[in-house]
This record gives C-alpha cells, sequence and structure tokens, in this order.
C-alpha cells in the first residue's frame, strides 16, 4: 500500500473542482484531483445545457445569484482570453398567455434585483421580428445569456492546473477518510482495486451528485453538517434539422426546473430539455423515447410547426440537489469550517445549474478561504 502527502486535495474533476483547482494551483504546487472517472467532467458538467446562465430566477443576496451573475462575467472574460468556442446568443423567455406576461414582468424584477443588466420587456411583434417561428404574447430578452462549449472549457482548466504543477488521478474511488494531527488520511483505491492513503493538510469535496456520499465518509464529520443529496434527471432530445432561430428560447419557468428550453450547439444545431423527474439510480443515464410525447406538446405551445417525429433522443444528465422543494428555495451550499468546525475541509453540496456559469466564481469564493 502507498502512503504520501501532499498540501491540498480536491475530490471532483467536474467545472467546478477543476476551476477551484487551478486557481489555487498558482499559488501551492501541490495539488492533487482525486476523480473517479476515466476523463474530466463525465457526470453533471458535460450532460447539461451548456448554457452561460444570466442570473435572473434566483432569490436575491443567495449564493446562486451572487456567483452566477459574476461568474457569467468572468466566464465570458476566460473564453475570450483562451479561445474557447462560445456564442453569445442572448435569450428570450416567451409568455404564451397573459397570465404568464405578468410573471414575466416578476422575473424582469427579481434579475435587476440580481444585478442583471439591460433587460429588455418585449412585445409579440418585437419577438416576432426577431424570431419569426415562436409563438408568444410577449416575453424579456436577456442579453446576457449565451452558450459556451463546456468540454473546451474545462479542458482548458484541466490545462491551467498541469501547466501550475497541479496532478490528477483518475480511476481513484475515495473509499473513508479519516482526521489525524489535523490532517487528513484519504483511503483511495483504483479499479484494480489497489488502496493508496494520501495525508494532505487541505481537504475540498467538490464531487458533486457524491458530494454527500463522500463527507459521510470522513471520520468526525457529523451526519448534521451532511444534507441529503436527490438526484433530478434531466433528458434531452435533439431536432432532426436545424432551423432559422438565433436565441435561446425559454419558456416560463416551472416548480422543478425551468421547462424544457430550446437551446443552441455551438454549430447552431437545436436540443429541447431538460425536464426533472426524481431518481435514485446515479449511473442511468438512459432516455426514455416515451418522453417524447410530452416534450412535443410541451415545445409545440411557443414552437408550433414542430411535428414529434422531428424529435428524437439526445441525452440524460443528473442534477445534485439538497431539497425537494420548489427551486426558489434552493442553493448552492459551501460548508467550511465555520459550520462544521473542521479546520481546513470544505464540502460544497447542490452545486447543480448555474454551477457551470457559476464555476470561476465558486472558484475564487473557496480560494479564499484555503
Amino acid at each position: 500500500m502507498e502512503k504520501f502527502h501532499t498540501n491540498t486535495v480536491v475530490i471532483g474533476a467536474g467545472a467546478v473542482g477543476l476551476a477551484i483547482a487551478k486557481n489555487i494551483s498558482y499559488q501551492n504546487k501541490e495539488i492533487i484531483i482525486l476523480e473517479k472517472e476515466g476523463k474530466i467532467g463525465q457526470i453533471t458538467s458535460s450532460r447539461n445545457s451548456g448554457v452561460i446562465h444570466a442570473g435572473i430566477y434566483y432569490k436575491s443576496n443567495t449564493l446562486k445569484s451572487k456567483f452566477c451573475v459574476e461568474g457569467n462575467q468572468l466566464i465570458y472574460a476566460y473564453a475570450k482570453k483562451f479561445g474557447i468556442p462560445h456564442i453569445n446568443t442572448k435569450k428570450i423567455i416567451v409568455a404564451i398567455n397573459d397570465a404568464q406576461m405578468e410573471k414575466i414582468f416578476k422575473i424582469k424584477d427579481q434579475a435587476k434585483s440580481n444585478g442583471v443588466e439591460n433587460l429588455e420587456i418585449l412585445n409579440q411583434n418585437q419577438i416576432k421580428i426577431l424570431e419569426p417561428l415562436i409563438k408568444n404574447v410577449g416575453g424579456l430578452l436577456v442579453p446576457s445569456t449565451g452558450i459556451i462549449d463546456q468540454h473546451s472549457l474545462m479542458q482548458s482548466y484541466l490545462g491551467e492546473f498541469e501547466n501550475n504543477g497541479g496532478m490528477i488521478s483518475y480511476n481513484s474511488i475515495v473509499t473513508k477518510i479519516l482526521i489525524e494531527n489535523n490532517k487528513f488520511a484519504i483511503e483511495v483505491h483504483d479499479n484494480k482495486n489497489n488502496k493508496t492513503i494520501i495525508i494532505c493538510d487541505y481537504l475540498i469535496n467538490a464531487a458533486g451528485i457524491f458530494a454527500s456520499d463522500i463527507a459521510n465518509n470522513i471520520d468526525g464529520l457529523q451526519k448534521k453538517y451532511v444534507p441529503v443529496t436527490y438526484l433530478a434527471k434531466g433528458n434531452y432530445f435533439s431536432l432532426n434539422k436545424k432551423l432559422p432561430i438565433n436565441h435561446l428560447i425559454y419558456p416560463v419557468p416551472e416548480n422543478i426546473s425551468l421547462g424544457i428550453h430550446l437551446t443552441l450547439e455551438i454549430d447552431n444545431s437545436i436540443k429541447f430539455g431538460p425536464d426533472a423527474e426524481w431518481v435514485d439510480d446515479p449511473y442511468d443515464y438512459s432516455v426514455n423515447e416515451g418522453l417524447k410525447t410530452k416534450f412535443y406538446n410541451s415545445i409545440k405551445q411557443y414552437l408550433p410547426d414542430i411535428k414529434e417525429d422531428m424529435l428524437f433522443p439526445s441525452y440524460a444528465g443528473l442534477r445534485p440537489m439538497t431539497s425537494k422543494e420548489d427551486k426558489s428555495k434552493r442553493d448552492f451550499t459551501i460548508s467550511t469550517s465555520d459550520d462544521h468546525k473542521i479546520k481546513n475541509l470544505i464540502n460544497l453540496y447542490g452545486i447543480e445549474s448555474p454551477g457551470l456559469t457559476s464555476s470561476l466564481a465558486i472558484a475564487k469564493y473557496v480560494e479564499k478561504r484555503i
């Protein structure tokens, strides 16, 4: 059994774990990322819409609202600096009746209080000029929304991290963490069941959907500080033809999710999703083709020319959520020694949407607490 020391360990090589490790690596060369998959970003980070969110829906003064608005600016600047493929598509939230239009005005007020700028209420004719195929009675234009190639983004984070001397270990499953003499002893198994013990001074748990499992394996961390992580599965369907649509099109939000929205890919192809269903299996990424009719009935509300046979199953992702209440009550949880009283330990829970957009802002926040 191997045993070695390092200064800092980050568990999880999704967008947030990579961004945190990248930031820390500029001051600290002895840092290791432990990733249980064989590649970076194989779970939530690569199975989402790839949207650069504006920060419009979240309650004011929550971590989501603050990190999303800050992260939006940071990620555009980062993408330009490092040549990450991205498009500032803008977004239109469309109302299909007058009751929904009233909600649009409330969404705008919430977004303004969060610091989102340049929002514009559009009438039916204005939207028709921008997007002739979209049925509506009006809507909200959100200029700071866009899309990004999340794979290229994460590869860039990893490149910076490795250029700074950081190391990443794939196929590394964390089974137990002991606290000894104010240090963490992490038991790690590889896919051949070889065991290694890593001793570190600082531990950051950014394991996404598995963050609560990791935290529950930390000896000495009281269970009352570890929230339950619920899994919300989001399915996506793609369109078998290109349409002349240039903006992201979102319906008025639902309780669990933002509704089945239209998102563009970097190549201008179109996908729809995600929906939301509570699941227990963290390894089931199959897309049930039987959902096609549900997707069609939702999409045709704002895209009436679509035909059901134009849709085909694309992919699914899992979002970690620490509450099953409606989305306005859910927030990121970043648990530090101020909460659990264990020095040099940071646990990140419920990092769902807008985690990708917020990744650089979350990294700055965590870096200050290391």
